[in-house]
């Protein structure tokens, strides 16, 4: 069973998200503080990381630092998601290391094949 963690401000979303990953056979864990977003990477060992980019206090892209400056978490894949669809967040987010960038609203059943793509 490969294990997801979901880092998403909005408690809703992430819920939402879990239980879609769950009902697909994955074990899911959300994360809706993104300080402490970096640490449960770390703690959970997980297969993959989806993370929203636009999070108050520490951003996507500055979990995604914290990630990648980890050597523990700097190989665990990261799929970036946000509601911004415009190419230019979509280079930032690779350029900084994520392994996807997938806009929010995309048909779930893309998004797990996606982040199943680059999960270990």
């Amino acid at each position: 069973m490969a294990k997801i963690l979901i880092v998403d401000d909005h408690v809703d979303t992430c819920e939402i998200l879990r239980r879609l990953f769950q009902r697909a056979g994955w074990e899911a864990t959300c994360v809706t503080d993104s300080t402490t977003a970096p640490d449960a990477v770390r703690a959970s060992h997980c297969d993959a990381v989806l993370l929203d980019v636009m999070m108050p206090e520490l951003d996507g892209f500055g979990v995604l630092s914290a990630i990648r400056a980890n050597p523990t978490t700097a190989d665990t894949p990261v799929v970036m998601y946000s509601a911004l669809s415009d190419e230019d967040t979509l280079m930032r987010a690779l350029e900084a290391g994520a392994d996807d960038y997938v806009p929010k609203g995309t048909p779930f059943g893309q998004l797990r094949e996606r982040i199943a793509a680059v999960a270990h």
